[in-house]
């Protein structure tokens, strides 16, 4: 059986990338693996997020060539995409990077936030002491087949 997985243009890809809610970083920390979600956002040719010291934060410190995966999936119809970026990760320390993040995150979630926000019940990024800049080297993207029906779209059971 064939099976017709379809390339998504550049374009494409960061639209998926800048809509996605969450994200999942992958680093190497002591030689293996790791793998977590993550809030983002998408600021030119870069992703920035902000984290707490952790596994996290010792990988992409010793190994700051990472992974970053972002998926879209309609229950209905089955269909998928998911983007991959490479990039090169650093602990970004200057008051511009930090504040382009700090408002990226807060007009990218405001609508999840809600009430709380304007409340001033919780400030999503207070207690998060590092800003992360990761430059984007490459960005891929599949996506489940198109033109396919439900049952006859690759990658289902």
């Amino acid at each position: 059986m064939e099976v017709n997985i379809d390339t998504i243009s550049t374009e494409e890809a960061f639209a998926v990338l800048q809509a996605a809610p969450v994200a999942h970083l992958g680093v190497v920390v002591e030689g293996d693996p790791y793998v977590t979600p993550m809030s983002f956002v998408v600021d030119g040719q870069r992703i920035l997020f902000r984290t707490l010291p952790g596994r996290k934060l010792e990988g992409l410190r010793a190994h700051p060539s990472v992974c970053i995966e972002a998926s879209r999936y309609d229950e209905s119809t089955g269909d998928w995409v998911s983007v991959v970026v490479r990039g090169t990760a650093r602990v970004a320390d200057d008051e511009a990077t930090g504040q382009a993040t700090i408002d990226g995150l807060m007009t990218k979630y405001r609508k999840v936030l809600g009430s709380a926000l304007q409340a001033g019940g919780i400030h999503p990024v207070v207690g998060l002491p590092y800003v992360v800049e990761v430059t984007i080297d490459e960005i891929s993207g599949l996506s489940s087949g198109r033109g396919f029906g439900v049952r006859t779209r690759p990658g289902r059971l």
